[in-house]
């Protein structure tokens, strides 16, 4: 089940779907329109959670963030040191259908809560996005 707090966006017929634990909610002819509803929801992206690997290795407490099946940005857990215990996040992403890199980073307590900040800052990052910035644009319906 979905928190109330989570909501997923999704490419749906050239159009920008919002979901929640219920199904679709509304779509939207931009991203940055559907992340703007998510983020006045009180709400933030549901990003997609994967694996860090680096030359063919998984890193040990290592995450990447996806979303719309581009790269994000990525939490790693301190291991050693004054830090240990704690989680670093930060966003990283060049994909071309937003605007460039966002640069925010963080530190959290534990694997959960850099998860959550990541994802808020995220959210907050797509959809501060300026009209014409972003290069996803409209969508192209005929």
């Amino acid at each position: 089940m979905m928190p109330a707090d989570r909501l997923r966006v999704s490419k749906a017929d050239d159009r920008y779907q919002v979901a929640d634990e219920s199904g679709p909610m509304r779509s939207f002819d931009t991203i940055v329109e559907a992340v703007r509803f998510v983020r006045d929801r009180g709400a933030r992206l549901w990003l997609d959670w994967g694996r860090t690997i680096i030359g063919g290795q998984i890193a040990p407490q290592d995450f990447v963030a996806t979303f719309l099946g581009s790269d994000v940005g990525r939490i790693q857990g301190e291991r050693h040191g004054p830090g240990a215990g704690s989680w670093r996040w930060s966003i990283a992403t060049h994909d071309k259908r937003w605007r460039g890199h966002g640069g925010q980073r963080g530190q959290a307590n534990t694997k959960d809560e850099a998860v959550a900040e990541l994802e808020q800052a995220f959210t907050k990052y797509i959809a501060e996005t300026s009209h014409g910035t972003s290069s996803s644009g409209r969508s192209k319906r005929a």
